[in-house]
């Protein structure tokens, strides 16, 4: 194909039937990071006025009408936690539900790293009328996945994290998948409903092998000491390794029920 063919800025995407897209769509999309543009003054004075005003419908026109490295740049400031500092945790989680509902493949990823940074430096809540409204009402399945990868690391007690999953995690996606989450987030307040959620296999020896196993392979004191505590707890037998974990009866009819009790043998 001519090299002339760029400037039209559509490209021809194999596919049954063929199709033309747009080089816009293509670039929002791609499996694979661009570079970005760095941001100018001027587009950050004009993404902040949007703010200030807390018109979030024209902040959403607005990006929506940049060309693509106008746009990639923009996304480095919506990511960056410091950029949402004036606006309350409801007027945020206003402006996030706003945008991904425009496009949630090209803004939900940027708004969850401004999200992550927000709750490391003030504690940003997840109780907002808009982020339930999000969860509940516009979020397709990948977007529920996405965003407890990035949320439930945060949460701060095994409550918070069971909250998250009251709203990203449906019952129809399976107990596996709720194990999955939490093992993934690997914190003690999800490796303590993790424990409680394994208790769904307790037939399923071969299973909750292979988590002992897995948690293992992470080569850190708190998953070793899990994997020793399913050991116990389900009498799972050997398990390569070893383990300085000796639990008698009365500490393990606690584990499942009282945190405090978990954590001390987590840690010991």
């Amino acid at each position: 194909m001519p090299c002339m063919a760029i400037a039209t800025r559509l490209i021809y995407i194999r596919s049954a039937p063929p199709r033309f897209v747009s080089l816009r769509f293509v670039y929002r999309h791609l499996p694979f990071s661009m570079p970005a543009s760095l941001p100018t003054a001027a587009l950050r004075t004009r993404l902040s006025s949007h703010l200030a005003l807390c018109r979030f419908d024209a902040l959403r026109d607005h990006l929506l009408a940049l060309r693509n490295a106008e746009f990639r740049a923009a996304s480095v400031v919506l990511a960056e936690a410091n950029f949402w500092t004036s606006l309350s945790d409801e007027a945020f989680w206003s402006a996030f539900r706003t945008l991904c509902r425009a496009d949630s493949r090209a803004f939900l990823g940027t708004l969850l790293k401004a999200a992550v940074g927000r709750r490391k430096r003030g504690g940003l809540q997840w109780t907002a009328p808009d982020f339930l409204g999000f969860c509940r009402e516009d979020a397709t399945a990948i977007d529920r996945r996405k965003m407890l990868e990035a949320l439930l690391p945060l949460a701060s007690t095994p409550e918070e994290a069971e909250k998250l999953l009251g709203e990203l995690w449906h019952r129809e996606d399976g107990e596996k998948v709720r194990a999955a989450q939490l093992f993934r987030a690997a914190t003690s307040a999800t490796y303590f409903l993790l424990f409680k959620t394994l208790r769904h296999f307790e037939d399923d020896k071969n299973y909750l092998r292979r988590v002992a196993l897995e948690l293992m392979r992470r080569g850190d004191k708190a998953a070793f000491n899990l994997a020793g505590m399913l050991r116990e707890y389900f009498a799972l037998g050997e398990l390569p390794g070893t383990f300085a974990l000796q639990l008698p009866p009365y500490e393990l009819s606690r584990l499942d029920s009282r945190y405090d009790a978990f954590l001390k043998i987590l840690n010991r």
